[in-house]
């Protein structure tokens, strides 16, 4: 069953993930009035020239009008696509711009944690920037994205993409960037075996509740909070050391996650939703080496899920061995190609109704803690427009449910490690406990 429908080769249809992420997107903004939403936060030693960085914006803005597209679906096979309006390149993107003295380092992280806690200023806008002058001496430069045009990977090469623009590189790396995508009107038996398998695979996991945190009421805005810890390099080498002992090869995400649940289960040992699993929502980038051009833009994710129930040992060694047999289980089973083909199916599905049908699955609770490893970053480079690059970190807000994000990146040579919570769900003590158990598991 290979029929393909027509299309239009001009449009970016959306692919299964990108369904998925609009789905988890909608859901949020009804839990919460935010959205699925992330902050990139660069630092840079010196003061980043506001009208160098407005001009760099533009351009990228001009040669992407995709930047302020929309979702919309085709009339004639029904496939979803990215809608990008006819004034688009006259639209600029955001930039506020904040100068504080050189020791306002805490005033600098309430306008960022500020900064990502807003919600977006209509369907057209993905992106809006906020440049906190830390007197000449630093600057932070935060980035936040909306999930349907940018994943973590993309939104770290899109700050590249600013700096290259202000190096005058536009021309050379734009013909490089995928902005079209055929639909994938195909394939329908092999889509549907896939719906199949991963069907099987969810309906098992909902034989057991789960322990999750309790969400507020539908349409109660809820602020977002955020704990961050940096890794030293040689914590860094060590929790990658350790992660290839445990898992036989140099894979980070059994090992990190087995440490991601434990820290959940010791900080808040009595869930507020209590159940006899934990189930953690994972993803990874898909990109191959040397793709960070192409797959600049849209969700380029794989996603497993992974149970820990109340049998399973309570240290991450041996905890860390069970999450990769069950790791490489799921690879075998081909879950995450499973669920990128079951999801082209469910594009059919207008996103409010597709935030229903996953929380039907699981009885509202879709996970216990989401989770993110990214080993490699988008971001490679020493220095931003001229000047050193100091860190650069996340700060997601927390997809509601779970409320409950916690995400390790990877710049220069450390980790950062970001947790972040939906104030009320849980208290600022347990999640300063849970972000030290964490830290604590990973780095002893």
């Amino acid at each position: 069953m290979s029929l393909s429908l027509p299309y239009f080769r001009s449009r970016r249809y959306l692919s299964g993930v990108d369904w998925l992420m609009g789905a988890m997107d909608h859901l949020a903004i009804r839990t919460t009035g935010i959205g699925s939403l992330s902050q990139a936060i660069l630092e840079v030693e010196g003061k980043i020239p506001e009208a160098a960085l407005r001009s760099a914006l533009a351009q990228i803005a001009d040669r992407f009008p995709l930047v302020h597209g929309r979702v919309a679906r085709d009339c004639f096979n029904l496939a979803p696509f990215w809608k990008v309006p006819r004034n688009a390149r006259s639209r600029p993107l955001s930039l506020q711009v904040i100068d504080l003295p050189m020791n306002a380092e805490a005033d600098a992280e309430t306008a960022l944690n500020a900064h990502v806690n807003e919600p977006l200023g209509s369907r057209y806008e993905h992106l809006r920037f906020l440049l906190v002058h830390l007197g000449d001496a630093r600057s932070r430069l935060g980035m936040v994205f909306d999930h349907k045009l940018l994943d973590a990977f993309g939104a770290e090469s899109f700050l590249r993409l600013i700096d290259q623009v202000w190096q005058g590189k536009l021309a050379e790396i734009s013909p490089r960037v995928k902005t079209t995508e055929p639909p994938q009107l195909d394939h329908w038996l092999r889509r549907f075996r896939s719906g199949k398998t991963l069907n099987e695979r969810l309906f098992k996991l909902a034989e057991r509740e789960i322990a999750a945190l309790r969400m507020p009421a539908p349409g109660t805005p809820g602020k977002v909070r955020f704990l961050h810890e940096k890794l030293t390099p040689q914590e860094t080498e060590r929790v990658r050391l350790r992660a290839g002992e445990e898992c036989g090869m140099p894979i980070l995400l059994p090992s990190t996650a087995a440490r991601a649940v434990l820290a959940m289960k010791q900080a808040i040992p009595n869930a507020p939703l209590p159940g006899t699993q934990h189930l953690l929502f994972t993803s990874a980038s898909t990109r191959s080496p040397g793709q960070e051009w192409e797959g600049l833009f849209f969700n380029q994710l794989s996603f497993l899920l992974f149970s820990v129930t109340e049998a399973m040992p309570e240290s991450p060694g041996p905890l860390a061995v069970l999450l990769r047999d069950e790791f490489f289980d799921q690879m075998r089973q081909g879950i995450p190609a499973a669920l990128q083909d079951a999801t082209m199916l469910m594009r059919i599905c207008p996103h409010w109704l597709g935030s229903r049908l996953m929380k039907l699955i699981f009885g509202g609770r879709l996970c216990s803690l989401y989770f993110a490893c990214l080993r490699e970053t988008g971001f490679p480079q020493k220095t931003f427009m001229g000047m050193p690059a100091i860190d650069l970190i996340h700060t997601p807000t927390a997809f509601a449910p779970p409320g409950l994000n916690l995400c390790m990146t990877y710049f220069g040579d450390h980790f950062n490690l970001v947790l972040s919570y939906l104030d009320g769900a849980l208290q600022d003590s347990e999640a300063r406990e849970m972000m030290g158990r964490f830290k604590s598991m990973l780095i002893l």
